[in-house]
């Protein structure tokens, strides 16, 4: 781990690490302990909610109004200043390990995230050989984050300037060394991959003894060879910092997210 890490950062990711490790040994006894099922998950989707506080500033959840009139779908493009910063690893940032930096974001708004366009497939193979082909249009545009909400209008154009802005933010280059959210990617990610080393203990904490390889290709979408996340050994990981934020679990358990996005295995 890089050591000039930021100790409450370390703390937390620690905490994270071993409170995911409890949850696993739980999951030993099914149906047993609900209560405490229950309580642990919610703590995970604090913590992990917290690890993503950069530079302490605490994310507000959505406050939304009454529904009002029909409901409707939004959509808006932010493209990737891939021209200015060439070498600059935008799609990894948005999408974060395991495409989980993305859903974090998609819980808080309560829009899909889409990273479309040139270079936003992993294959650069199969993305030059599927350009031009019917659905696979976007190919023709520019890089972009394509952000879509079904809700009343009053409510979906406030989640989709969260998203917007929330999006923006991550396409600001960042220095190597100085950028914080990197770091905090990757400590999820050595904690997905069941690699993460305590701070106190020294010892790798394995959250996932069989490691982040196995049951990543979404099953619904073969041929686009999509990665869709499911780490810690619980298929309801997705949706626990739904948990930290009433306002959206409904709306994030009723969405289709496992065809929504262009997910990397990693950096």
């Amino acid at each position: 781990m890089c050591d000039n890490t930021n100790p409450s950062t370390q703390s937390i990711a620690d905490y994270l690490a071993q409170l995911l490790k409890d949850r696993k040994q739980l999951a030993a006894f099914p149906n047993v302990f609900m209560h405490m099922e229950r309580l642990l998950d919610e703590e995970i989707a604090k913590v992990r909610a917290s690890l993503f506080q950069i530079n302490g500033v605490k994310k507000e959840p959505l406050i939304l109004p009454e529904p009002e009139g029909m409901v409707t779908t939004l959509t808006e493009k932010v493209y990737v200043p891939v021209k200015e910063h060439p070498d600059f690893n935008f799609v990894g940032r948005i999408l974060g390990p395991r495409g989980m930096t993305a859903k974090q974001l998609e819980q808080e708004t309560g829009c899909k995230i889409m990273v479309r366009g040139k270079g936003s497939m992993r294959d650069k193979k199969k993305e030059d050989a599927n350009r031009g082909k019917p659905n696979w249009e976007h190919l023709a545009d520019d890089l972009h984050v394509l952000l879509t909400v079904e809700d009343t209008e009053n409510r979906a154009k406030i989640k989709l300037a969260r998203a917007v802005d929330e999006v923006k933010r991550l396409l600001v280059p960042q220095a190597d060394g100085e950028d914080e959210l990197k770091k905090r990617q990757l400590m999820e990610l050595a904690i997905i991959n069941g690699t993460y080393r305590d701070s106190s203990s020294k010892v790798s904490v394995p959250v996932n003894g069989a490691g982040a390889a196995a049951g990543l290709l979404s099953p619904g979408e073969p041929a686009h060879q999509l990665i869709y996340a499911s780490p810690y050994d619980y298929a309801n990981y997705a949706a626990l910092t739904a948990a930290a934020n009433p306002l959206l679990a409904t709306e994030y358990a009723a969405a289709d997210h496992a065809a929504s996005r262009y997910l990397l295995a990693g950096f």
